[in-house]
């Protein structure tokens, strides 16, 4: 097979794969500049493929009209991508019809398939001028780069595309009879233009692509804090709505004077104060809940702070006056950092919600022990254990079963534990009580 026929069937073959490897891309990231860049090389590969019949069915030496005006198409197209990307420009279908015009004249000024080689070379000038043409515009401006708005790749592919403009220019001036080496140069610098290139416009589509999904996450991010805010001010308005009706109700009573004894008066301002305790602590979680938790770790025993709270627990006979509290720690536990005072608050958050879950009475047991890197620190209670649908509720802010409580204490916890980079386990088999565990890792994260 001659050279020169061996260098179009290689060259049809490779363009067609890079056009459907953008064919590929295309269908998850339409984007308009890359849909005419698609077009573009598909116009490319057409007219090597009209070359490759041109030389083997009809013995031509010359491109053909038809691979002629598929080659016009092909610049046609990458200057419509360079418009489309500079100013999202929009090809219509006047431009379709001056378009296809213009690649027939300019195919017929070729002379194509006679002597006429003036007329190859001026539409070869006049095709690498504008090649150069879409290349500059896909340059960044400069207010694209005061913005901060470039795209990885476009510089490359600017560079490429108006390398490949000169290209196209210099080789009207170049003699390269069919075969010898500058034939095979100006061919070797043509196909490696053209690959380069197909690889920038693959990077600019990616990190568009990229950059488009950064923004709608962000977006995201954004719908999603506004949706939190908005629950955490339903839950606000819900929690805070009883005690003050209370308040309301106490306050009208005692507007009545002559209606009230005097142990009616003291119990309905006892009434008042116990309402404005139990804002004063819904307001306090809230903002605990609310405010960064900022961890100051040191090095500590968690035995301590097990002690404490078990004696905290031991010593309350108002909330648990037949609770059996039994520790159990693990003694190759280390000394690890950790903020004590934040710790202490999880722990006896997790122990009161034990407490509470018995009615006062049954075993609290809180295990300590060295788990994988891990200290683990266990709390089982014998209450009746948590429903299955509202086991997945549990962190949730505001959500409690229990009247006076404020939905606030897990999810403090668990903010706690993962501040420290820990997370927090719970088991409940119904009716078999319930175990959770807090694991802080020995290492500070």
């Amino acid at each position: 097979m001659p050279v020169p026929l061996l260098l179009t069937f290689v060259s049809t073959v490779a363009f067609a794969i890079q056009l459907l490897i953008f064919a590929y891309l295309y269908s998850s990231h339409r984007v308009r500049f890359f849909q005419y860049l698609l077009l573009a090389w598909g116009a490319y590969t057409l007219s090597k493929g009209f070359k490759l019949v041109d030389v083997l069915v009809f013995g031509l030496e010359q491109p053909g009209l038809v691979s002629g005006m598929a080659s016009v198409a092909a610049v046609g197209f990458m200057l419509a991508a360079a418009c489309a990307y500079r100013w999202d420009y929009r090809v219509r279908g006047r431009d379709v019809v001056l378009g296809a015009a213009g690649a027939f004249v300019l195919a017929i000024a070729g002379d194509v398939g006679g002597s006429g080689d003036d007329g190859l070379r001026l539409v070869g000038l006049a095709l690498g001028g504008v090649q150069m043409v879409a290349g500059a515009l896909f340059w960044p401006s400069p207010e694209r780069v005061a913005h901060g708005q470039r795209v990885r790749g476009e510089r490359l592919l600017a560079g490429l595309l108006m390398l490949w403009g000169v290209h196209r220019i210099a080789t009207q001036f170049v003699t390269a009879p069919a075969g010898s080496p500058a034939y095979l140069s100006v061919h070797a610098v043509f196909i490696t233009l053209y690959f380069l290139s197909t690889f920038a416009v693959i990077i600019m589509v990616l990190e568009r692509a990229r950059s488009e999904s950064e923004r709608l996450h962000a977006r995201l991010r954004a719908a999603e804090r506004l949706a939190t805010t908005g629950e955490l001010a339903a839950g606000m308005a819900h929690e805070i709505r009883n005690p003050l009706a209370a308040i309301v109700n106490a306050t009208a009573l005692l507007t009545d004077e002559a209606g009230l004894t005097a142990d009616e008066r003291a119990s309905t301002v006892a009434a008042i104060r116990t309402e404005a305790r139990r804002l004063n602590r819904i307001l306090s979680d809230f903002l605990q809940f609310a405010r960064p938790q900022h961890v100051r770790r040191a090095p500590g025993d968690i035995r301590e702070v097990v002690q404490h709270v078990s004696a905290l627990i031991r010593d309350d006979r108002s909330r648990a006056p037949r609770v059996d509290v039994k520790v159990a720690v693990d003694p190759t536990v280390p000394r690890f950092p950790f903020d004590r005072d934040q710790v202490t608050q999880v722990l006896w958050n997790v122990a009161l919600n034990g407490v509470q879950a018995m009615n006062g009475r049954g075993r609290l047991s809180v295990d300590v022990a060295r788990v994988d890197g891990h200290v683990a620190l266990a709390v089982s209670d014998t209450g009746p254990g948590i429903p299955s649908e509202v086991r997945p509720r549990v962190f949730e802010p505001f959500y409690s079963d229990k009247p006076d409580g404020s939905g606030l204490g897990l999810t403090i916890a668990e903010r706690i534990v993962a501040a420290h980079g820990g997370r927090i386990d719970i088991e409940s088999p119904p009716g078999g009580g319930t175990r959770v565990t807090l694991r802080f890792p020995l290492e500070a994260v």
